[in-house]
């Protein structure tokens, strides 16, 4: 073959080789029985990876069913979801990530912001109540518990949230602040007052988030 023939040969063939393996990947001819599964895999963690997150949608829907026990596809399907506006889609995809991970705080504050943008506040309670008394206890989610607790209305428990939250991290500014937020709405301003203190010591700089509380209580700001 004359050099020129070969070279034009190599060409074609390079660009072939491009086309199929590189510019055109997830349309691989089919062959083994997991091959669908195998190009699902790798085109919902490309096209997630560029944020293509409607493209993503289809194979990642696939693996959750293909690939049930697995959490890390289902955690995946409710990051899509959530990029996609789908809230209570989201909720339903964390809620199995909870059910299926051997730690389930892993889903935790996601599920119930997810029920919150969902507009359902009983579920967004309930998943915070949950996510409360997983281990390892976070006064962060005690703190969320208790601000749902006051959407609801619930101000006793709220309360005891707080105070929970306090008894797992005496150095938290905000558990102080809403502690004594609701000490003084129960007729107890001294307790009170040393709450919007102690939240003083810890955050001084936000001592404007208090003033107005400690006058109430009867402290010089």
């Amino acid at each position: 073959m004359r050099p020129f023939a070969r070279a034009t040969t190599a060409a074609i063939v390079l660009g072939l080789y491009y086309w199929f393996l590189i510019a055109f990947p997830f349309n691989q001819p089919t062959g083994a029985a997991d091959t669908q599964v195998d190009r699902d895999i790798l085109a919902s963690r490309t096209l997630f990876e560029a944020s293509r997150f409607a493209e993503a949608l289809p194979p990642t829907e696939r693996l959750t069913k293909e690939m049930a026990s697995q959490p890390t596809f289902h955690e995946r399907l409710a990051r899509i979801y959530h990029e996609l506006n789908r809230f209570a889609d989201e909720a339903r995809a964390w809620e199995t990530v909870m059910a299926l991970s051997p730690t389930p705080i892993d889903a935790c504050p996601m599920v119930a912001h997810a029920y919150q943008r969902a507009g359902d506040s009983a579920q967004e309670l309930a998943a915070l109540e949950r996510c409360s008394s997983l281990p390892p206890l976070d006064p962060d989610f005690l703190l969320m518990l208790g601000q749902a607790l006051l959407r609801a209305d619930r101000k006793v428990e709220a309360r005891q949230a707080f105070e929970r939250g306090l008894e797992l991290d005496s150095r938290y500014p905000d558990l102080h602040l809403l502690l004594g937020v609701r000490q003084f709405d129960d007729r107890e301003p001294a307790a009170a007052r040393r709450s919007f203190e102690r939240f003083l010591e810890l955050a001084p700089s936000r001592r404007d988030e208090v003033a107005a509380w400690l006058k109430r209580t009867g402290s010089v700001p």
